[in-house]
């Protein structure tokens, strides 16, 4: 059997790319096909924002002509210009239980981003922490949420036989109950005394300026997180413009204080529970169109935090804890709303202590790990 590693070129190519996923995935129930348009304007030169700020190459490993794994290979000049670590990355790794096609992959991503003056290699982010990012290493027995990544449980195997070592985990919380516990109850009970302290909805008359708002209330408060990059502009349009569809005015709320915007919390319909119940058509955007009317008509019984954080300034001030707690408050009261079977929290830095403890209080122990891996050129 002869490994041979390919650069993704032309339509077979980015056939084969595609088919990557659902080789990888054929018998996995909890496998979310996405859309076709989805995956190809995701890393297309033309479409993706990331290509403002980054390069890539992607490659593909064939076995006797037949595609079994893929990667990418990717430059980010704002993560650089931020962390100026020399640090490149890797994404969209998938890869059927093949030791010598999964290590080819890793060799051919080392050896692009060698080549151009890079020092370390990590991933998978799929193309930035601010999109898809981390390999699942625990908590396969259920499908994942919208914008989160799903593995076989032989992939993390792969990556670190093929010479890659963990640089930190990101976990995943479910909530299934919708009553406070206590001491958030107690906490958040200062800030509702407070009139200074207040939550205001998404205004969709100034739709593009809020969203501008809420990222940057976000990048302010996760500057001093592992890895954070700022959202470049061209990060913030794409987003925009793909959340309007599916977002409502509720779902994205401001934490207020005296009237100034200190904190953001962003919950997203879980499309991924439509996605799978719907499968997948060989016919260009009915898919969309399918997920867009069932959203739009019934909604989901699933959602996702992803964005929630308040400014930094206010992290260790004597209203730190208030302000949190406020925004947990108003993520239950959202669950009461709409009832739905579970909101997952996702994703949290294993480093976070504080996050970590109150997602613990509010659904129990993590229900899904996914890992970034690192290793030298």
């Amino acid at each position: 059997m002869t490994i041979v590693i390919e650069k993704l070129s032309g339509r077979r190519g980015m056939a084969d790319w595609l088919r990557v996923k659902d080789l990888v995935h054929a018998d996995d129930r909890h496998h979310v096909p996405q859309p076709d348009f989805f995956e190809k304007r995701r890393i297309s030169r033309r479409h993706a924002s990331f290509f403002s700020f980054g390069e890539a190459e992607f490659f593909i490993a064939y076995c006797n002509g037949q595609p079994v794994g893929r990667i990418s290979a990717q430059i980010n000049r704002r993560h650089l210009e931020t962390h100026g670590d020399a640090t490149g990355h890797f994404g969209f790794f998938d890869c059927m239980d093949d030791e010598e096609a999964a290590t080819g992959l890793v060799s051919a991503a080392r050896d692009w981003l060698a080549s151009r003056g890079l020092a370390r290699m990590a991933g998978p982010v799929s193309f930035s922490l601010n999109e898809e990012c981390g390999c699942l290493v625990d908590g396969f027995d259920t499908a994942p949420a919208v914008m989160m990544p799903h593995h076989r449980p032989w992939t993390g195997r792969l990556l670190e036989r093929a010479g890659l070592r963990k640089e930190i985990d990101l976990l995943a919380f479910r909530m299934h109950q919708w009553r406070s516990p206590e001491r958030v109850q107690r906490i958040a009970n200062i800030s509702a005394r407070s009139d200074a302290i207040a939550m205001r909805s998404l205004d969709m008359k100034r739709y593009r300026q809020d969203i501008r708002l809420a990222f940057d209330i976000c990048a302010d408060a996760w500057s001093a997180n592992w890895g954070f990059v700022p959202f470049a502009d061209a990060e913030v349009a794409t987003i925009a413009s793909e959340l309007r569809p599916v977002i409502r005015p509720d779902l994205l709320q401001f934490l207020t204080l005296e009237g100034r915007e200190v904190g953001i919390m962003l919950v997203l319909p879980n499309i991924n529970e439509i996605l799978k119940a719907q499968g997948r058509s060989r016919i260009p955007f009915v898919d969309l169109l399918r997920m867009y009317l069932t959203l739009r008509l019934r909604g989901t019984r699933t959602y996702r935090v992803a964005l929630m954080g308040i400014a930094r300034e206010q992290q260790s001030s004597r209203l730190g804890g208030a302000l949190m707690a406020r925004l947990f408050e108003e993520l239950l009261t959202l669950q009461k709303r709409y009832d739905p079977q579970w909101t997952e929290m996702s994703w949290i830095l294993d480093t976070n202590r504080p996050m970590l403890r109150m997602a613990e209080m509010m659904s129990g122990p993590p229900v899904k790990r996914q890992r970034i891996y690192a290793t030298d050129l």
